[in-house]
C-alpha cells in the first residue's frame, strides 16, 4: 500500500528520438515499397502486397511503442514501477531489498545495449526510455536494477527523503 507520495514520473516513447526514428523509417520503407511496386514494372496486384505487408508490420510496430510508458513512484517506505507492455504488474523495493541505491548517469548502449527493457549479464536489468540518468538500486539478492529518469533533481531529493524515513523508522 503506498504512502504518501514523494517522487511520481511518467516517461513515454512517444516525442523522443527513437520515436521519431520508427516513423521516419516507417514511412520511408512503405513508400519505398509502393514506388517500387508502381514503377519498377506493370503494376499488378501482386505487387501491392509487399507494401500492405509493411503498412501492416510498422503500424504493428508503432501502436506497439506507442504503449511504452515507464511509471515511477517513490513513497516515503517504497519504490514502485511499472514498464507496460513488459512489466504490467507494479513491483515494487523496500527497505528489505535494497542493499544501496543512488541515482547516477549511465551510458545506455554501452551498459544495456540501448533503451527499453534491457538486460546484460554485466549491469543488470535497466528500464528506460531516453536520456542517461537513472535511480541504480544494488538489492540484496545480488541483482542491479536501473530505472531511468528525466528528473533527476527530484530523484535524488525523493531518494534522500527515503532514506531518512528508513532510518527514523529502523
Amino acid at each position: 500500500m503506498k504512502g504518501k507520495v514523494i517522487f511520481e514520473e511518467e516517461q513515454r516513447v512517444i516525442g523522443t528520438r527513437t520515436w521519431y526514428l520508427v516513423i521516419g523509417l516507417s514511412i520511408t520503407i512503405v513508400t519505398g515499397t509502393l514506388v517500387l511496386a508502381t514503377y519498377v514494372s506493370e503494376p499488378t496486384s501482386e505487387r501491392y502486397i509487399g507494401t500492405i505487408i509493411s503498412t501492416i508490420v510498422f503500424g504493428c510496430v508503432i501502436a506497439f511503442i506507442s504503449t511504452m510508458r515507464l511509471y515511477v513512484v517513490i513513497d516515503e517506505k517504497s519504490i514502485y514501477y511499472r514498464f507496460p507492455p513488459f512489466v504490467n504488474k507494479e513491483k515494487h523495493f523496500s527497505k528489505k531489498d535494497i542493499k544501496e541505491m543512488k541515482v547516477r548517469k549511465y551510458r545506455p548502449i554501452w551498459e544495456y545495449g540501448g533503451y527499453g527493457y534491457r538486460f546484460s549479464f554485466r549491469s543488470g536489468r535497466a528500464y528506460n526510455i531516453t536520456g542517461n540518468m537513472g535511480l541504480q538500486l544494488h538489492l540484496n539478492n545480488g541483482k542491479r536494477v536501473l530505472i531511468g529518469t528525466q528528473k533527476p533533481d527530484s530523484m535524488q531529493t525523493a531518494i534522500s527523503r527515503l532514506k531518512e524515513n528508513w532510518e527514523m523508522n529502523g
